[in-house]
């Protein structure tokens, strides 16, 4: 027998025993090797230092149930294989919920930005409207704000379809001309282009 397996098997039987010495000594021996395999895959030193920290605990804590008859070694390099799979398979949950999340995020962004957008073109549209001639402005509000046609229009207020026909156009020609001047394409926005 190698003087190695000599000293894992007498650790296993004083660590089984609740020997604190024999516990400092496989900590001594096997640490740096479990930060070095725990860090080449968690590429963290202080994810690694957890890594070590919870497998050590792990092997006192449940030193008289664990099987150490493959020895100590082989233990410790279980216990911190399943914590380090455990890891990135959380790491791998996390980033897919932040991606997720992120989408969700940027969508809701967007809409917001849109709606935001929309209300303000509304609000300057139905400004631009006040400041027209009062018979153009009431035409344009029964038309863009009531949907009313032509003719609902022309006997709301008494007028010829006619009249409320030419009202209209010129009302959308004063309100391009003062739309284009700010850069907005306003009339394909309320839908006339």
């Amino acid at each position: 027998m190698s003087i190695y397996v000599d000293f894992d098997t007498k650790l296993c039987m004083q660590l089984q025993e609740g020997n604190e010495e024999a516990f400092a000594q496989a900590f001594t021996q096997y640490n740096r090797l479990l930060y070095a395999i725990a860090y080449r895959y968690l590429k963290s030193g202080e994810e690694a230092e957890d890594a070590v920290q919870h497998t050590f605990m792990k092997l006192w804590e449940e030193r008289k149930r664990l099987d150490l008859r493959n020895g100590v070694r082989s233990l410790l390099y279980t216990i911190l294989r399943h914590y380090v799979l455990n890891e990135l398979r959380h790491r791998t949950v996390v980033y897919e919920k932040n991606y997720e999340l992120a989408q969700e995020t940027e969508e809701t962004d967007e809409s917001f930005l849109q709606i935001y957008e929309e209300q303000d073109l509304r609000s300057q549209l139905l400004l631009a409207i006040n400041k027209l001639p009062s018979q153009k402005s009431a035409i344009c509000k029964l038309k863009l704000r009531q949907g009313l046609s032509n003719q609902e229009i022309a006997e709301r207020m008494h007028l010829t379809v006619a009249t409320v026909k030419s009202h209209y156009t010129q009302a959308i020609k004063m309100l391009r001309r003062e739309f284009v001047a700010m850069g907005i394409n306003i009339l394909a926005f309320i839908g006339i282009a």
